[in-house]
């Protein structure tokens, strides 16, 4: 998936959606129930390049929320803006959704009706 620059404090940060379609999918279920913590998930598996935040995802025991809050603590213990560290995760946050779930995918299963439903 393309990629996209954001700025967090004096950082040019280069954002590209990991490959694994869980990481993705597990980070934008949880932007259901906090999505300051999913935005900040989706920051850290989406940055690539320098400054990026030491802990990892496997860190958190792969629980989106746990992680968001870990990327969020190192970010603001660092002197980082929160207010730039939630826009890019927005931007994050976006990389990962649109790539779940094509056009093509959504016009497929337009007008399906599940026959145990009828």
């Amino acid at each position: 998936m393309a990629g996209k620059q954001v700025t967090i404090g004096k950082h040019k940060v280069k954002l590209a959606a990991p490959a694994s379609f869980t990481i993705r999918h597990e980070i934008v279920a949880a932007g259901a129930n906090n999505w300051r913590r999913a935005f900040c998930a989706a920051l850290g598996a989406c940055w690539r390049g320098s400054a990026r935040p030491k802990c990892q995802y496997s860190q958190s025991d792969y629980n989106p929320m746990k992680y968001g809050g870990m990327v969020l603590d190192e970010l603001t213990e660092r002197g980082e803006d929160i207010a730039e560290i939630l826009e890019a995760g927005g931007y994050a946050f976006q990389l990962l959704a649109k790539d779940l779930i094509t056009e093509d995918e959504v016009s497929s299963t337009e007008g399906f009706t599940d026959p145990a439903g009828d």
